[in-house]
């Protein structure tokens, strides 16, 4: 997740129970006949998503989507058998923890995901719990099960609303970067071997520094999944970001509001009194918003042209239950057109909603671009924790 967002969370409330994974579970839990607290799964997100890139309805309304749309992904993430959690030995924790939400894995010490759950605890959706009790909530009975394990985790649990705030690496950075950095997290329960926390990263331009936080774990993970040492990156969200990777070390990266920008305009300007509440997506719609988006030219042009979707509505060209998407689509296409002036292909690292968008954009503006595998947080995670002899 990004110092924004990575996790990436949109500005909108957090999803009620079993909205983008189970809410908080409490302690005294019923057991299971295998006496262990039920633990709420959800569909593992494309990517993980970090944080915050699990996201809910809230989450997606608010990029303009009304529902998941699930994709095939070319590699998906080696899974074990039903009861391997039980069986087969596990090496690592990890949490992709975010600011509404958090991902945990369990690992085997060959990389293999044994065990995975998802729930709406991030940073700021503690409702009074320590940040050392949601871990013991979340993995608890894995280390009850397998013993003490090191703890590796990510995302806003670094950044300075977190746990422990981490440093941010200079670019260029590779893994042996993000090893070295980690952070130490001095009162983990003493039931977990050590927890450590990866650092973010610092493109630190005089005129205009950047920072990420959680993404650059998913992009090596898809580079893992991939077999790539080289490539540009684009991770969807709240705070977009566009990251290149240049052998194996991320160069550059850069963030675009786009999430955020959408949900401020929807939601706080006179645009949104233009926009039907709850309408399904609209193709068309958002077809029309990309096709604007490529025709703006100049500094300017965009902020320019966003009054138009009131205009279009006034004079009965632009209908209530199409504009939100017509929003979308400029927004997203400006993004798009922004980066990838040079038709570079890019590698798309997201959710299914997120990552459907943002294909769409692509396919109507022409420009190549495909799909990274599923789970990337978690093999980005277990990639850190070998270079850093975790495992």
């Amino acid at each position: 997740m990004s110092g924004g967002a990575r996790s990436c969370p949109l500005p909108s409330p957090p999803p009620q129970a079993g909205e983008g994974g189970g809410g908080r579970r409490r302690r005294g839990a019923a057991k299971t006949a295998n006496g262990r607290r039920p633990t709420q799964r959800v569909r593992s997100p494309a990517c993980g998503g970090g944080i915050g890139r699990v996201y809910d309805r809230a989450n997606r309304e608010a990029m303009g989507t009304s529902r998941t749309n699930h994709v095939s992904y070319n590699c998906p993430l080696t899974k074990p058998p039903k009861d391997a959690a039980m069986t087969a030995p596990a090496a690592l924790i990890t949490l992709d923890w975010g600011t509404t939400a958090l991902r945990a894995y369990l690992h085997a010490a060959d990389g293999t995901v044994l065990d995975s759950h998802a729930a709406v605890q991030g940073i700021m959706s503690l409702d009074g719990a320590s940040h050392a009790d949601v871990l013991t909530a979340n993995a608890g009975a894995w280390v009850h099960a397998h013993g003490p394990l090191p703890v590796l985790l990510s995302g806003m649990i670094g950044s300075r609303q977190g746990w422990v705030e981490a440093r941010y690496v200079p670019l260029p950075a590779g893994l042996p970067d993000l090893a070295e950095g980690l952070t130490p997290v001095p009162d983990a329960p003493h039931a977990f071997g050590p927890v450590q926390i990866v650092p973010g990263l610092l493109r630190d331009d005089d005129a205009s520094p950047d920072v990420i936080r959680g993404e650059e774990v998913e992009v090596f993970g898809a580079l893992a999944r991939l077999g790539r040492t080289d490539g540009l990156f684009v991770l969807p969200g709240t705070h977009s970001k566009w990251v290149r990777v240049e052998n194996g070390r991320i160069v550059h990266f850069a963030t675009y509001m786009t999430g955020d920008v959408f949900a401020a305009l929807k939601g706080h300007t006179i645009l949104g009194r233009m926009m039907q509440a709850d309408a399904p997506f609209s193709a068309e719609g958002f077809r029309r918003g990309v096709e604007a988006a490529r025709d703006l030219k100049g500094p300017g042009a965009l902020v320019g042209r966003l009054f138009s979707i009131r205009a279009l509505g006034l004079t009965g060209r632009l209908a209530e239950a199409d504009s939100a998407d017509f929003l979308s689509g400029l927004l997203i296409g400006a993004e798009l057109c922004d980066v990838t002036h040079a038709h570079t292909p890019f590698t798309l690292v997201a959710n299914a909603a997120l990552t459907e968008r943002y294909a769409q954009a692509a396919d109507i503006l022409g420009l190549p671009h495909h799909r990274a595998p599923r789970d990337c947080a978690a093999a980005g995670q277990f990639a850190v924790a070998r270079a850093a002899g975790l495992i």
